[in-house]
C-alpha cells in the first residue's frame, strides 16, 4: 500500500566539492502519514553545460548520540538532467523509524553518456553561513525586487555567490540569475545598495556600508565533510514535528535543519576608500585596456572613481565588475534611460 510522505524539515548544504558538474543543495526530511517512518530525500542541480546522465554518491545518516543509522551508496541512474535542473528530490535514499539527526553526502561519479568525472577524491569546501537581513530590511528588498523569500544579504565569494533566498552559486555555474528564485545578482545588489544609502530605512543592527554589498569575501577555508542536522524531535505524532532554530555552529559541526538566526553587530559608519598610488595606477591602467568603460571621473566622498561603462548584457557587465572588485568594492547603477543630455558650452 503506497503512503503520503509529508516534508517536516530542509536545510541547505553547506559545503560544495570544486570542480564538480553536480551541486548537491540540500537535504529534506520527510514523514509518513500512516507509519510515522522518516524518509531522506537528496536534492542536487547540474550546474554544467551538458546532460548528465547518472550520479553515484555515498551517504551517511545518524541518529541520536550519533550513532549511525545507515551507512551506503546510492545511484541515481536512467536520468536526463539537462543544464540548470535539479533531481533527486523524489526519490528516498533511506527511511527509518528512528529519528534521523544528520545526513553526510559524498559526491562520487558524475556521467554524461560514456565520459564520466570522478570526484571522490577532492576535498570539500565549507561555507559560511548566509547573514540574516532585518524584519524591516528584508520587507523592503521583497517590495522592491517584487518577489518573496529574500531573507539573507547578498554576498560574492572567490567559490561563487550567495542569493538573497539563501541559495549558493558555485562559480562553476557561471550564472548571474538565481535558478530557485530567478533574480539578478547585479539588480539584486543595486536594490540593497539603494535601501543602505543614507535616508534609507533599516534597521541598525543589519545595516551594512553600501558597497559591501557587492564586495568580494574570501572563501571560506577547506574543511572536513560537512554533516547535514535534521532538527526532528523524537515524537509519536508524526504531524508535530517543528524544527527549532539554533544558533549557528562552529566549523567541523552539524548544521541545524532550521536556519540558524545569526545576530550581526551594528557596523561602524562608512569610512572613506582611499586608494594607494601604486593601486590608483593599477586601476587606471586596467580600465584602460577595456574597451566597455567610455568615461573615468575622479570625485570626492566615499569612492575615488566614477566609471561610465556600456555593456552588452548582464554577463559581460559581471564579468568586468569580477575585475574591478579585485582592487576594491564597487557600487553599481544601472542606467535605464536618459532623461537630459546636454553637451555645455565653455
Amino acid at each position: 500500500m503506497e503512503e503520503n510522505f509529508n516534508p517536516v524539515a530542509r536545510t541547505r548544504a553547506n559545503y560544495y566539492t570544486p570542480g564538480s558538474p553536480v551541486q548537491f543543495v540540500c537535504v529534506e526530511l520527510l514523514k509518513g502519514e500512516l507509519s510515522g517512518e522518516n524518509a531522506v530525500c537528496l536534492t542536487f542541480k547540474n550546474i554544467s553545460k551538458v546532460t548528465l546522465t547518472a550520479l553515484e554518491i555515498h551517504f551517511k545518516c545518524k541518529g541520536v548520540d550519533g550513532i549511525i543509522l545507515c551507512e551506503d551508496a546510492f545511484e541515481y541512474r536512467e536520468i536526463e538532467v539537462k543544464p540548470g535542473e535539479s533531481f533527486g528530490m523524489d526519490d528516498a535514499v533511506f527511511v527509518t523509524q528512528k529519528a534521523i539527526t544528520s545526513v553526510d553526502v559524498v559526491l562520487k561519479n558524475v556521467y554524461s553518456g560514456k565520459k564520466v568525472v570522478h570526484l571522490d577524491a577532492i576535498k570539500r569546501v565549507r561555507l559560511p553561513a548566509p547573514r540574516r537581513l532585518s524584519p524591516e530590511l528584508e520587507k523592503a528588498l521583497e517590495s522592491r525586487m517584487n518577489r518573496t523569500g529574500l531573507k539573507y544579504m547578498p554576498q560574492v565569494f572567490e567559490n561563487g555567490w550567495y542569493c538573497a533566498c539563501g541559495s549558493f552559486h558555485p562559480k562553476e555555474e557561471d550564472t548571474v540569475y538565481c535558478t530557485e528564485c530567478g533574480c539578478d545578482r547585479i539588480l539584486l545588489q543595486n536594490a540593497l545598495n539603494t535601501l543602505l544609502q543614507p535616508g534609507q530605512k533599516a534597521a541598525p543592527a543589519e545595516q551594512a556600508p553600501a558597497a559591501e554589498a557587492t564586495r568580494v569575501v574570501s572563501a571560506a577555508p577547506q574543511e572536513e565533510p560537512t554533516r547535514i542536522v535534521a532538527s526532528a524531535p523524537v515524537q509519536a505524532e508524526p504531524t508535530r514535528v517543528i524544527p527549532t532554530a539554533r544558533p549557528a555552529e562552529p566549523v567541523g559541526a552539524p548544521t541545524s535543519f532550521a536556519p540558524p538566526v545569526e545576530h550581526t553587530p551594528a557596523p561602524e559608519a562608512e569610512p572613506t576608500r582611499v586608494l594607494d598610488a601604486a593601486t590608483r595606477a593599477s586601476f587606471l591602467a586596467m580600465i584602460e585596456q577595456e574597451s566597455q568603460v567610455l568615461q573615468c571621473f575622479r570625485v570626492t566622498g566615499s569612492y575615488n572613481f566614477i566609471i561610465k561603462v556600456s555593456c552588452t548584457d548582464i554577463d559581460a557587465l559581471e564579468h568586468l565588475l569580477t575585475k574591478m572588485q579585485k582592487m576594491g568594492s564597487t557600487n553599481t547603477q544601472i542606467i535605464l534611460n536618459t532623461q537630459l543630455d546636454r553637451n555645455l558650452a565653455f
